[in-house]
């Protein structure tokens, strides 16, 4: 698997460390938050909003990037957002990984060692988006 951040009127950034599969997992636990599955990586989510308020929805804001039809165009459209609120919610997990010993046991629990680093990787390109006015897309490769 393999992240992309596209910025408005930039195309495509580089590619993250690892493709961003880490990133990815939690993006994607992270929407079956509440459905009642278990994995570290929905405990993670849920750590992450419930005790250090991370909001979510800029990291389940995205699509895939192989668009097949006309409805995965669509929906590739709806995945543009502020650069703002998404660079904010990355730099909070970073954080959070990085101060809380629970976060940090279930980043290994799940194999997702490299998620800090794929999140703070993102964080230029998002504050120069930002500072563009430029709005912002996730996707990713399978």
């Amino acid at each position: 698997m393999r992240l992309v951040l596209e910025i408005e009127g930039e195309g495509p950034q580089p590619q993250l460390p690892g493709g961003g599969a880490a990133l990815i997992g939690l993006m994607s636990f992270a929407v079956s938050r509440g459905f009642g599955a278990t994995h570290p990586m929905i405990a993670l989510a849920d750590r992450l909003h419930d005790v250090h308020h991370v909001r979510m929805g800029p990291l389940t804001t995205f699509y895939e990037a192989d668009l097949e039809d006309a409805e995965d165009r669509a929906k590739f459209e709806l995945a543009w957002q502020d650069p703002a609120g998404l660079a904010d919610a990355l730099e909070a997990v970073a954080n959070a990984i990085a101060s809380d010993e629970q976060c940090q046991t279930l980043v290994r629990r799940a194999g997702a060692e490299a998620l800090p680093a794929q999140c703070r990787a993102l964080l230029p390109a998002l504050r120069r988006a930002e500072g563009a006015g430029a709005r912002v897309r996730l996707g990713y490769h399978l």
